[in-house]
Parts: C-alpha cells; sequence; structure tokens
C-alpha cells in the first residue's frame, strides 16, 4: 500500500509532463512547419498559375497567327486572285482583297508577283511597284513556293509604304521605369508584328505572293483578351491582379499594365535581369519580377521571328499582393487552430492520463508476447471508450500481422522453392546438354553423310528424317545452355526506347508480323539504363515473337515505356490482344520446358531464358493474362 501510494503519483506526474511536453514541441513544431508549407504552397500554386496563363497566352497568340496563315492561304487559292495577279490587275485584286479583309482586319494585306515586287496594296493603294523580297517572310515564300507564318519587326520604312496612319501608330516614346532596361533612343518606330505570307500558282505555276500582318503597337485587343479570358475583371485595393504585355525587344508596346496615373505602361521597358534571361539567354522566366510600378508573380517567354532570333517577349503575370494576402489570411487562420488545438490535447492529455496509465501493462506485456511469436495472446478490455477502440484495434493488428507474416513466409518459400528448382534444372540441364551434345553431333555427322552418299537409295526419305530431327535436338539442346548457363553481363549505358525499336526493326519484316500493327508508345525523354544489350535484345524479341505466335489470325502489338521516379525503375510492358493464357498455366510459363505451342514449334526455354537474363539485371519480369482478350508482359530495370 505504502509502495504504490509512493510510485503511482511519481509515474503520474512524469506521464503528465511528458505528455505536455511532447505536445507544446508538437504544437510549436506544427506551427513552424505549417507557416513554411503554407508559404512554399502558395508561392508554388501562384507560379503553376502564371504557367498555366503563360501557355494560355502563347496558344491564343500562335492561333492568331495561324489564323491570318490560313486566311492568306485561303485567299491565294481564290480564282478571281489568281486570275487578276497574272494579269497584274491591281483594281481588281484590291477589290477582292478588300473583302477577304473586312472579315480578318489586318493592318496590311499586299500581293506580289513571282520576283516580289508589289503589284497592289489594299490599305495604301496608290503606293506600288517596290520590291518586298528582302523582307524575311516574302523572300521565304519567293525561295521555297510554300506558305511561312510568324513575328517580325518592320521598320519604320516600310511601315510608311504601308501608310502613314500604320506608321503613326507605331511611334512609342519611351517612359522611364524603375529597374527598366537601359535604350539608346528615347522613342521607338519601329513595329511588332504577326506575319503570314502565301504563294499563288496557276495551274502549277509559281505567280507571285499574298502577304500580309496585324501590327502590334498600340494594339490592345490581344492584351485585354488574355485578361479577360483569364483574370477576368478581379482587383486587390482597386489594382487589377492579372496582366498581359507585348514586348518589342524589351519595350511595352501592348499592356493592360498601369502606370500610377492609370494610363497604361506603353513605352516602359523589361528589367535588365529579365531582358538578360528571355532575350539573351533564350528562356522563360518564371519568378517574381519588377513590373512597372509593383511586384507580379511573372511569366516571360520569348518572341521568335523566322531566323529563330528573340525579337519580343510575351508577358502574363498576376500581382504579387493576392497572395501575400492569401499568405497571411491562411497562416492566421492556421496559427489560431494550431493553439487552440494544442491548449486543447493538453487538457486532454491531462483528463485522460488515469485511464490510459492502467491498461498500458497489459499492451507492453501483450507486445513482449508477439515479439516472442506469440500471436494468440490478446488484449481483453471491455469498455466502450477509446482504450477498448484500441484493444480491439490491438487485437486485429495481431490477426493482420499473423496473416501477412503467413502469406510472407508462404511467398518466400514459394521464390526459393522457384529459385532452388531453377538453379537446379539449371545444373541438371548443363551437365545433361554437355554429355548429350556430343553424341548429337556425331550422329547429325554421320546421318549426314550417310545421306549424301545413299540419296539415290529408298533410305535417303528416313535418313534425311534424322538429320532434322537431330538439328531439333541440337536446338533444344542449345536453348537448354542458354538457360543454364551464367553469361557475364557486358553492361553499357543505353536508352531504353533506342534498344526496343531496333529490336522492332528486324521483327517487322519477320512473316509472323505481316498482319499485326505494332504500337510504340515511348516517352520523350527517359533516363538512359545499364543493361547487356544484347541481351536485353533477346528478351524483347523473343516477348513479341511468343506475342506474334499468339495472334494467328493478326492483332496489335502494343509497347510502353515508362519511368517510375518512385522506385527508380524503368517499366516495359508489352501488350497483344491475342487467345491469352489461362489461370491454371499463368504460373508455369517461366518453367524450363513449358509451352503451349504445337510440337516443334518450341522448345519452352524462351521464356525461362528471358526470366534469368532480367534476373541477372536485378530487374523482374511479370505476366498477367485474361482468357480471349490477350497477355501483357511487365519488366522492371533498374534505372
Amino acid at each position: 500500500m505504502i509502495l504504490n501510494t509512493i510510485i503511482r503519483p511519481t509515474i503520474r506526474v512524469r506521464l503528465v509532463l511528458s505528455l505536455i511536453s511532447v505536445v507544446l514541441f508538437t504544437g510549436v513544431s506544427s506551427i513552424i512547419i505549417g507557416i513554411w508549407i503554407i508559404n512554399k504552397n502558395i508561392l508554388s500554386q501562384a507560379y503553376d498559375a502564371v504557367q498555366g496563363h503563360l501557355n494560355t497566352a502563347r496558344y491564343i497568340y500562335h492561333q492568331q497567327i495561324n489564323d491570318i496563315s490560313t486566311f492568306l492561304t485561303l485567299a491565294a487559292s481564290r480564282s478571281s486572285i489568281k486570275g487578276a495577279v497574272l494579269n497584274n490587275d491591281r483594281v481588281h485584286l484590291i477589290d477582292e482583297l478588300e473583302k477577304f479583309n473586312h472579315i480578318i482586319g489586318l493592318d496590311y494585306l499586299n500581293v506580289t508577283d513571282e520576283n516580289g515586287v508589289i503589284i497592289a496594296r489594299v490599305n495604301n493603294k496608290d503606293v506600288y511597284g517596290d520590291n518586298a523580297r528582302f523582307e524575311p517572310y516574302v523572300g521565304y515564300v519567293l525561295e521555297n513556293h510554300s506558305p511561312c507564318y510568324g513575328t517580325d519587326i518592320i521598320n519604320k520604312d516600310i511601315l510608311l509604304l504601308e501608310g502613314e496612319k500604320i506608321a503613326k501608330r507605331a511611334f512609342i516614346k519611351l517612359k522611364p521605369t524603375a529597374m527598366g532596361q537601359k535604350r539608346y533612343s528615347d522613342f521607338e518606330d519601329r513595329g511588332l508584328s504577326i506575319v503570314a505570307a502565301s504563294p499563288v500558282f496557276k495551274d502549277d505555276r509559281f505567280i507571285g505572293v499574298v502577304f500580309g500582318g496585324r501590327l502590334l503597337n498600340n494594339n490592345f485587343e490581344f492584351v485585354d483578351n488574355i485578361k479577360n479570358l483569364v483574370f477576368r475583371d478581379e482587383k486587390i485595393n482597386g489594382v487589377e491582379v492579372g496582366s498581359a504585355t507585348l514586348f518589342l525587344d524589351g519595350l511595352r508596346v501592348s499592356t493592360n499594365v498601369k502606370r500610377q496615373d492609370g494610363s497604361r505602361a506603353v513605352g516602359t521597358q523589361v528589367s535588365e535581369k529579365v531582358y538578360e534571361k528571355v532575350v539573351h539567354q533564350q528562356k522563360t522566366w518564371l519568378d517574381k519580377a519588377f513590373v512597372v510600378n509593383k511586384w507580379f508573380i511573372s511569366g516571360y517567354t520569348p518572341i521568335h521571328n523566322i531566323k529563330d532570333e528573340v525579337i519580343g517577349i510575351l508577358y502574363v503575370g498576376m500581382l504579387e499582393d493576392k497572395y501575400d494576402q492569401i499568405r497571411r489570411n491562411t497562416t492566421m487562420f492556421f496559427l489560431i487552430m494550431t493553439i487552440i488545438g494544442t491548449l486543447i490535447a493538453v487538457i486532454l492529455s491531462i483528463s485522460l492520463i488515469k485511464r490510459i496509465i492502467y491498461p498500458l501493462k497489459s499492451f507492453i506485456s501483450a507486445s513482449q508476447e508477439i515479439a516472442d511469436g506469440n500471436y494468440s495472446r490478446k488484449i481483453h478490455i471491455e469498455s466502450k471508450d477509446e482504450m477498448g477502440i484500441l484493444a480491439s484495434s490491438f487485437n486485429k493488428m495481431i490477426d493482420a500481422i499473423f496473416s501477412r507474416d503467413q502469406i510472407l513466409k508462404e511467398s518466400t518459400q514459394s521464390q526459393i522453392a522457384q529459385s532452388e528448382k531453377l538453379a537446379s534444372l539449371g545444373r541438371l540441364a548443363s551437365g545433361i546438354a554437355h554429355e548429350v551434345n556430343n553424341p548429337l553431333t556425331g550422329i547429325l555427322t554421320y546421318s549426314s553423310m550417310l545421306s549424301e552418299e545413299l540419296k539415290d537409295s529408298q533410305h535417303k526419305e528416313d535418313l534425311d528424317i534424322i538429320v532434322k530431327e537431330t538439328l531439333r535436338c541440337r536446338n533444344i539442346v542449345r536453348g537448354i545452355l542458354d538457360f543454364a548457363r551464367e553469361t557475364k553481363l557486358e553492361r553499357s549505358l543505353v536508352n531504353i526506347c533506342d534498344v526496343i525499336n531496333d529490336t522492332l526493326k528486324i521483327l517487322e519484316n519477320h512473316i509472323s508480323f505481316h498482319n499485326i500493327r505494332i504500337i510504340r508508345e515511348f516517352p520523350e525523354s527517359i533516363p538512359d539504363i545499364s543493361v547487356d544489350e544484347n541481351q536485353i535484345k533477346s528478351v524483347i524479341n523473343n516477348l513479341c515473337l511468343n506475342a506474334a505466335d499468339a495472334m494467328p489470325e493478326g492483332g496489335d502489338l502494343t509497347i510502353t515505356v515508362r519511368y517510375d521516379d518512385n522506385l527508380n525503375y524503368v517499366i516495359i510492358e508489352i501488350y497483344d490482344t491475342g487467345h491469352g493464357i489461362s489461370e491454371e498455366n499463368l504460373h508455369k510459363v517461366f518453367d524450363p520446358f513449358y509451352t503451349t505451342k504445337a510440337p516443334g514449334k518450341g522448345t519452352g526455354l524462351g521464356l525461362a531464358v528471358s526470366y534469368g537474363i532480367i534476373n541477372s539485371h536485378k530487374g523482374t519480369i511479370d505476366v498477367r493474362s485474361d482468357i480471349g482478350k490477350g497477355t501483357v508482359f511487365t519488366i522492371k530495370l533498374p534505372a
């Protein structure tokens, strides 16, 4: 009694203090880690969102270019335009092209003859006869007689030929910008334009070029469409959250980014850091950036011309204040909830300590017996509270451990038995093969000689049968030796997709594949793996031939390759649409000499040899099959 009075309070106090310490430590750690995770995840989500918006903007931008190209190709195919080009009929040309331009609304639309001389300008009718062959897109069509489209910078002299109005619209006066790129001129008179050009043919004869484009300087339709589509009208503190911009070199020529006075920030420059990465290094920028007068989570991607030179930048961005606000609100909510949860945990720890301390001995005792292998021990607590649930769960866990232990033992024993069987068969097969090989060689030699000497006798046919069957025996012996022999691997780093393609190039000409469609599903990039290339080719060849044999009436052979970065494995799957393998035979496919083929069609060693090759590479090979639907072999090789 005295002992209990002394010991129990001591244990209780120590346990309470320990639990409170753990709860407080966990609470503080949770706050620190939680805030870090919140900040990281919100920022990550912001970058993901901007990346998606940038991809959308890039798609819409290229779609505009494609629309113009399609329009010009259609115009060039009209017989009325072809006739007018051939007859140099300016009036008719302008009339026809004006109808087209009324639909698409290009800033300039022109036609040249086969030498690049301008025949007609739709938007500046009185100017013609100059040569446009030195304009990149026109020059491309003149040289290649095929359409082209993209983005270009149009010089002031060319813009003036298209009309003073368009040249005036292109003119932009530079405005100073904090952290902006330094320029050596205080104005820009060139124009950033999306351009397309299409050849005109008459009876397969090249007779001219239709080309045109849309000036992007001070054209806000594209950037406003992006903002309305992606960001809508969301604002924070009166400032629009999302924005889009087109740059000529590093100068904003079309934007909905606003300055302090509320005007569009046309004429301001991109920051030096962004310019260096996007224009000089030709890489996409996805990071924070100072845009005119505020920080944005920004995405910048280069715009190239026909010569693959960077001539501009496409930008989308989201106001950093939006994510700062989300981060503050989320952090505050998490902080409050964590503190409340910690206080509740401390209170519950103290109140539940008496209900926990007494059953602990039962759990400790049972755990020790289970560790010694006594799975029959159970915890008997009849209460309906958490301790009773814990006891019930503990008992279920014991049963689950026992069940899994039994399954693991059976699986391990099966694998050991399979390995021992294959090893024993390998040693036996190797000995038999060596003993049989020499007599077979003698039989084959003498039967071949007798067949030649008695070629005119009645025994000739019998001797040919002996030779044929002896050759078949020799092939079986060779297969046995391949199965039994432990060949040293000659490893090299290879791309498994290239290895499979090399194998399929040979198989595609095989007679068994004439009515089989081969489908490749390979990733664009995959890690190289260290393997014996010839042995892996042998495995792929064997599995593909087996698949072809399973589809005598034809079908689909699908080969997929993927990389599992969690397990660091390259996974190859070979599907066929053949007759399949029954469930009772499925576990025997890798056994030596097992085959479902007709006599004389196979030795039953191919899959056993393949199993040995993959196993020697520290990989695995598995099979699953459905009768009437097909079979799938799965190979996993360490990357």
